[in-house]
C-alpha cells in the first residue's frame, strides 16, 4: 500500500508534468509552431483551442485592440489572442502596438479627440480615471456583476482598486507588478558578499552598491555599476521615485486631493538620496533598461513582471530577488496593465466577452507562470501548477509578499499630468545637480493649477 508521502510525490509529479506541458504549449504558441487547430505532432489537441464565448454576434465584427507589449511578452500576448480568435470566428481581434506607455497615453487622447479611438486597449493601471472622467470608457461594473463567471471578489485588492473611478470599475486588471530589487549573485560572490543577503535598508543599498561598483580599466569611469534604474522622466522614473518617497512616509496630495503635498521633507529626502548615489558613481545617469541583463550593473530596481525574462536570459540561479530596501518604512508601488473598452466599441457584449476571458483565472495563471508577473486573481495562488511553481522557486513568494505594503497611484484624473510634472522636476535636480526643494516647490504650483482647470 503506498505511503502518504508516496501519494503526495505521485500527485506532485502529475502536477509538474501538467505545468511543464502548459509551459511548453505557451512557448510553442509564441513561436507559431502550432496549427490553427492547436495540434502538433506529439502534443494532444484541444489545449490550445481556446474558449467559445457565450455571446456570438449575428454578423462577424472586428475589434481593434491597442497594447504596449513587445518582445517576449508581446509574442505571448499575441498567442493568447490568436487562441481566442480560433474559437470565436465571429469576433476578430485586430492587435495594434500602441508604443510605450509613456507615448500611448497621449496617442489615445489624440485618437479619442479625433474620433479614431480603438475599441479596446491595455491601459496603465493609473489611467482608468483619466479616460473614465470624460466618459471615454465603458463602465464595466454592470458587466462584472451580471457575469457569473467573472468573480470580482477574487481580484487582488491593489488590482481592483486600480480599476475604479468614483467607486465603480471602468477597467479590469490583467497584469500586476510591484517594484522589487534584482541582484546578480555571481557579482555578490566576486565582491566577497553573501549572495543570499540583499540590502535591507537605504544605508545597505548605498554600501552594497559601492562594493559592487567596479572600474575595471582604471579610467575613473565604472564599467560595472552597483545599482541601476530609470532616472529620466520619459522612461518612467516617477514610478521608482514614488517608492523612495513613500518609504519616507510622504503624501503626494492633501487629504481632499486638490493640492500637491510632495514638496515635503519626504520629497526632498528621496531626491537627495538619488543624487547621492549618482555622486558616489554607483548609479549612472546614462543607465538603460538593458544594463542589468547585459551584466553592466550588479543590482537593479525593476518590475516584478520581468522576472521570467531575467530567469531565461541570465539563468535562475544567478538572479537574486528581494523586496526593496527599507526607508523609514517598507513601501513599494504597484504597476501593470488593465484592460478597457472605449465608448467607440461597436458591440459592448462582444468586447466584454473577450476582455473577461483575458481576465479569467486560467489565462491569468498562464500569464503569471510565463512572465513571472504577480497573479491579479487570488484563485491563481491556489492552482496546483502555481503552487508547484512557488515550491520550485521562492522568488514568487517574495514578490507576492510585497503586496502587503504596496501603494497604488491615486485614482484621480489629475494624477497622470501631475506625475509628469514631478518627474521632470526630479530629473532636473539629478541631471543638472540642483537643489530639489525649489524645483519641487515650483512643480507643486504647476500641479495645483491642474486642479483649477
Amino acid at each position: 500500500m503506498p505511503t502518504f508521502m508516496g501519494i503526495i510525490m505521485v500527485s506532485r509529479m502529475k502536477r509538474m508534468k501538467k505545468l511543464l506541458a502548459s509551459t511548453l504549449l505557451f512557448v510553442l504558441l509564441a513561436a507559431g509552431l502550432l496549427t490553427a487547430t492547436g495540434q502538433q505532432e506529439g502534443i494532444a489537441p484541444g489545449t490550445g483551442a481556446g474558449p467559445v464565448s457565450a455571446y456570438q454576434p449575428e454578423q462577424k465584427l472586428t475589434l481593434v485592440f491597442w497594447h504596449s507589449y513587445s518582445g517576449y511578452r508581446g509574442e505571448l500576448f499575441d498567442s493568447i489572442v490568436k487562441e481566442w480568435i480560433r474559437s470565436n470566428p465571429m469576433i476578430d481581434i485586430k492587435l495594434e502596438y500602441g508604443g510605450s506607455l509613456w507615448t500611448m497615453r497621449d496617442k489615445l487622447l489624440t485618437a479619442i479627440a479625433g474620433g479614431s479611438a480603438p475599441d479596446l486597449a491595455e491601459i496603465d493601471s493609473y489611467w482608468t480615471p483619466i479616460f473614465a472622467d470624460p466618459g471615454s470608457l465603458v463602465k464595466l461594473e454592470p458587466y462584472m456583476v451580471a457575469d457569473a463567471k467573472y468573480n470580482k471578489a477574487d481580484l487582488q485588492k491593489p488590482s481592483l482598486m486600480s480599476t475604479q473611478y468614483l467607486g465603480e470599475s471602468y477597467s479590469i486588471p490583467f497584469n500586476l507588478s510591484t517594484i522589487v530589487l534584482y541582484y546578480n549573485k555571481s557579482y555578490y560572490e566576486a565582491a566577497g558578499m553573501d549572495k543570499e543577503t540583499p540590502p535591507k535598508d537605504w544605508d545597505d543599498l548605498l554600501a552594497f552598491a559601492k562594493k559592487l561598483t567596479v572600474d575595471k580599466n582604471g579610467d575613473g569611469n565604472p564599467d560595472q555599476r552597483g545599482v541601476v534604474f530609470p532616472l529620466k522622466a520619459n522612461y518612467g522614473a516617477i514610478w521608482y521615485w514614488l517608492a523612495f518617497f513613500w518609504q519616507q512616509e510622504g503624501k503626494l496630495f492633501n487629504d481632499t486631493l486638490n493640492s500637491g503635498a510632495f514638496n515635503s521633507d519626504a520629497g526632498v529626502a528621496a531626491t537627495e538620496f538619488w543624487k547621492r548615489m549618482v555622486k558616489e558613481q554607483v548609479l549612472s545617469l546614462s543607465a538603460g533598461f538593458a544594463d542589468f541583463t547585459a551584466e553592466l550593473a550588479a543590482m537593479e530596481l525593476s518590475s516584478s513582471s520581468v522576472l521570467g525574462s531575467y530567469r531565461d536570459n541570465m539563468g535562475n540561479k544567478r538572479v537574486g530577488l528581494s523586496a526593496l530596501p527599507k526607508g523609514k518604512v517598507n513601501a513599494t508601488v504597484t504597476g501593470g496593465g488593465n484592460l478597457a473598452m472605449f465608448s467607440s466599441c461597436p458591440d459592448y457584449e462582444a468586447g466584454w466577452s473577450f476582455l473577461s476571458w483575458l481576465g479569467s483565472t486560467d489565462v491569468n495563471k498562464r500569464w503569471a507562470l510565463a512572465t513571472g508577473a504577480i497573479p491579479v486573481r487570488k484563485s491563481v495562488l491556489e492552482e496546483p501548477e502555481y503552487k508547484d511553481y512557488m515550491l520550485m522557486d521562492p522568488k514568487g513568494n517574495i514578490m507576492i509578499s510585497t503586496l502587503q505594503y504596496a501603494h497604488i497611484r491615486p485614482n484621480i484624473p489629475e494624477y497622470g499630468d501631475a506625475s509628469r510634472i514631478i518627474a521632470v522636476a526630479v530629473e532636473d535636480a539629478l541631471f543638472n545637480d540642483k537643489d530639489p526643494k525649489p524645483l519641487l516647490d515650483k512643480a507643486k504650483q504647476e500641479v495645483d493649477q491642474l486642479f483649477k482647470q
